[in-house]
């Protein structure tokens, strides 16, 4: 699978000990004055902050007076602050699960921020004012913390504890943050009943990754009635024991550590950056309570299990079972609609365009459908899931399909991992064949994709067993057309351009962001340097199956004096390549360009009257390895008539870091060449 070398898996149940150097001896409020004098970080020197030590542990115990196993998780974590634009790592947000009856505590917060006045180190303390909480979503809240009095210099303590019922919810540890990190070490232990998967991402190594396992006992009192003992002249009652009594287990325990990890930096073409981050990540797989005469529990066997999950669930599964209240609304879309295309088009039209995405990206919906279909607003399951129910009312075959958005991550290729998932769009069968929908964008044709959704695969849910489905699209073309010619000492003519799929829907979306066709142009022309735009139309716009028709007749501003001796013009008026986007000397992330593309430019240029060809730039073509690219420029004249063309296509959807200096040269041919000018002499008498 081509996305599989992203998540650098590793089943650490299996992996033997590996250890290096010992933790370093931290303890919370004592820093040193290496610490607080500390001016750039010798690795990093750029580093705005640097964490100088992130201790982690989660532990799942049994507690007595709960009667249950709880799942304890411990947080330790010092920063220093080196520039301004550091101290935004003095507020952080911790997530904490909170729907009905379950809910996750915090407890036992403590900030503190060190800095040096006069030589001296001044302790100032997290207050209670400083602590609040707000609901993310149905399912979490978030507690905000603000550390007191951060700025330059500054050295910050934080520790918290949260205690969950949520065994489900055993914490992922990040090693690696947009900040370099000094040491970071994190431990888990669960007694042998629970069966967590262990993966493993991202490019730095570990510095230790052990497993033991030691002996728990869980000690208790039994109480149980034995048989009926006389009590005078009234009958007999039962009498009452007591006995301690005492389990005994093995605990699994593992721990991590890193040093010096770098820090993470965004560069172009990436899903996001949680998919190469240094992380360890837990998913409860099963509970076995066998052994002491419990059951077997299993959570994350399957994708058929989670499909089944899902679908028998009646927040999800049983509200797309039917969509009996839109009845009346789905006949009056579909009368006299003859096929399966011409109904799906109608109630894909009909959502996404009657139906407001509030911009929550989610596969669970969060009110009732009924509700939605009536008050017109929802997040992107609501939209979705609508779209799914209608289409089932009406006779279609249709299913939802569970997927993560670009920015969300990958869905692990190793676990099935429900929680990967934050986004479900629709599959829809016309005629055997499917096509894929998302009816949230109003100005998006059925069967092409958001770019946010085009992130490896997705999973179609249904109870004859989960597929897998490709997250892509159709190729989307871009193609322009420039006609000039001389006239009055200046070049005039038009540009024509027609674009398809994504190409489409993004210039779709910026005539809708400007506030209309005219708005747009009025941006476009008062924002160009080098051309004057005159007038403008633009085609199809609301026809989404059809292509954009754009047309705008123009004039080249400033390129030569009238009767000049020479005249200059750069062949490429549109979409110009002037600056190589992979320009870092080496990439340790994939290239994700999310799709395949072409972009085709064609100039016509009619040669000035009284002048003649100086100089043309040369016609080359060159492919990149495996084909899965090629960029053609080519130069010709006949007559008083230069024809030029370039056509860049990117044939491959995810390129390996080993590609990056083969990408890095191709695109600096293409600088290079799209820089080259045609040079025209004015002809001796």
């Amino acid at each position: 699978m081509k996305y599989a070398f992203i998540l650098c898996v590793i089943l650490f149940m299996t992996l033997p000990q590996v250890k290096a150097q010992q933790s370093p001896k931290v303890k919370f409020e004592k820093v040193s004055d290496e610490e607080m004098q500390m001016k750039v970080y010798g690795p990093d020197t750029t580093a705005e902050a640097v964490i100088l030590y992130d201790e982690g542990r989660s532990d799942v115990r049994y507690q007595v007076d709960k009667g249950a196993f709880m799942l304890t998780y411990e947080r330790f974590v010092r920063i220093k602050i080196l520039k301004q634009s550091g101290t935004d790592w003095g507020n952080f947000a911790v997530s904490l699960y909170s729907y009905n009856q379950n809910k996750e505590e915090i407890s036992g917060i403590k900030g503190v921020t060190f800095n040096l006045e006069k030589g001296k180190i001044v302790k100032t303390e997290l207050k209670k004012e400083s602590i609040s909480k707000e609901r993310e979503n149905k399912y979490w809240e978030k507690e905000r913390l603000s550390l007191p009095v951060v700025k330059i210099g500054s050295v910050i303590d934080l520790r918290y504890t949260i205690h969950s019922p949520m065994l489900w919810n055993l914490r992922s540890w990040n090693f690696q943050y947009l900040i370099p990190v000094k040491w970071s070490q994190y431990e888990v232990e669960y007694p042998e009943y629970f069966n967590y998967n262990h993966s493993s991402m991202g490019y730095h190594v570990l510095n230790t990754q052990n497993h033991e396992a030691k002996s728990v006992n869980i000690n208790y009192v039994e109480r149980s009635e034995t048989s009926q003992i006389p009590v005078g002249l009234d009958g007999n009652r039962a009498a009452r024991k007591m006995e301690n009594r005492t389990i005994t287990y093995m605990s699994q325990i593992y721990s991590y550590s890193a040093k010096e990890v770098p820090a993470l930096k965004a560069e172009p073409y990436l899903t996001t950056l949680d998919n190469y981050t240094t992380r360890i990540k837990f998913e409860l797989a099963a509970i076995d309570y066998s052994k002491i005469l419990g059951k077997y529990t299993s959570y994350t066997d399957s994708w058929n299990d989670i499909a089944k999950e899902l679908l028998d669930d009646e927040e999800f599964g049983g509200q797309i079972k039917s969509a009996n209240y839109a009845k009346e609304e789905i006949a009056g879309l579909i009368a006299g609609k003859k096929d399966d295309k011409q109904k799906v088009m109608a109630l894909y039209s009909y959502i996404q365009h009657a139906i407001k995405y509030n911009g929550d990206e989610t596969f669970s919906p969060n009110s009732s459908l009924r509700k939605v279909f009536n008050e017109k607003n929802g997040n992107s399951a609501d939209v979705n899931l609508l779209l799914l129910a209608m289409l089932t009312e009406a006779g279609i075959e249709a299913y939802p399909v569970l997927m993560s958005t670009r920015s969300n991550g990958l869905i692990s290729i190793v676990h099935p991992s429900l929680t990967d998932c934050n986004y479900v769009i629709v599959m829809a069968m016309i005629n055997g064949a499917p096509i894929l929908l998302d009816a949230t964008e109003p100005n998006l044709q059925a069967g092409v994709l958001p770019f946010r959704c085009l992130n490896g695969t997705g999973r179609k849910i249904k109870r004859e067993g989960v597929e897998e489905v490709n997250l892509t699209n159709a190729r989307p073309t871009c193609y322009n057309v420039v006609n000039l010619e001389f006239k009055e000492g200046k070049f005039t003519g038009n540009i024509l351009s027609r674009k398809t799929g994504l190409n489409a829907f993004d210039f779709r979306q910026s005539v809708k962001n400007a506030g209309g066709q005219k708005e747009y142009f009025e941006k476009l022309r008062n924002g160009s340097t080098d051309i004057q735009f005159d007038d403008y139309s633009f085609s199809n716009l609301d026809s989404l199956h059809l292509p954009v028709m754009i047309k705008y007749n123009i004039s080249l501003r400033n390129e030569s004096e009238p009767g000049a001796d020479i005249l200059y013009i750069n062949p490429i008026l549109v979409d110009r390549t002037t600056k190589n986007q992979f320009s870092l000397p080496t990439r340790v992330f994939p290239i994700d360009y999310g799709g395949v593309s072409s972009d085709i430019y064609q100039l016509n240029l009619i040669v000035p009257e009284g002048y003649k060809v100086e100089e043309l730039p040369q016609s080359k073509t060159f492919a990149l390895e495996g084909k899965s690219g090629s960029y053609n420029y080519q130069v010709k004249q006949t007559d008083n008539t230069i024809s030029f063309s370039t056509r860049l296509t990117i044939d491959k959807t995810l390129f390996l870091p080993s590609e990056y200096k083969m990408l890095q040269e191709f695109f600096n041919i293409i600088v290079s060449k799209e820089s080259e000018q045609i040079v025209l002499k004015k002809i001796s008498l």
